[in-house]
């Protein structure tokens, strides 16, 4: 692997652990409240929490483009971001953030995080498909 894919790695790398957190969150979330191990959280927003955590760093991983562009790997990183913690804090307050109109504190936030934080990695990772799709082509014979 090329000393340039290091960001794309450690990204995806980054929301795979993140994924595996997640699910360790979730695991925790359904024991009994009375249990020392209990953790605060809705145990489903957890695993979709995980679930897409793995899922993008899977996609990051297998998309990332083999050159320096750090443009994309700031579009990406900050789309992940936005999504992952939209995601968390989803899991962590019940607010699941999928009303457009809803009365309760912040789920507006929450929305627009996830919105905006899967517009960003939509846009990068098709722009990092583009670049593997021009990578992989023959180039043009005169």
């Amino acid at each position: 692997m090329a000393r340039s894919d290091t960001g794309f790695v450690r990204l995806g790398a980054a929301c795979i652990a993140a994924g595996a957190l997640g699910w360790l969150w979730a695991f925790f979330t359904v024991q009994a409240p009375s249990s020392p191990w209990h953790l605060a959280g809705l145990p489903l927003a957890a695993e979709r929490f995980a679930l897409h955590a793995w899922i993008t760093g899977l996609a990051v991983l297998a998309l990332g483009p083999r050159g320096r562009d750090r443009v994309l790997l700031g579009l990406a990183a900050a789309g992940s971001a936005l999504s992952l913690g939209a995601l968390a804090v989803s899991a962590a307050t019940g607010l699941l953030g999928v009303q457009i109109r809803d009365a309760r504190q912040g789920s507006a936030l929450v929305l627009g995080g996830r919105v905006a934080g899967g517009a960003l990695l939509l846009v990068a990772l098709a722009l990092a498909l583009r670049a593997r799709l021009r990578e992989a082509s023959p180039p043009d014979s005169p």
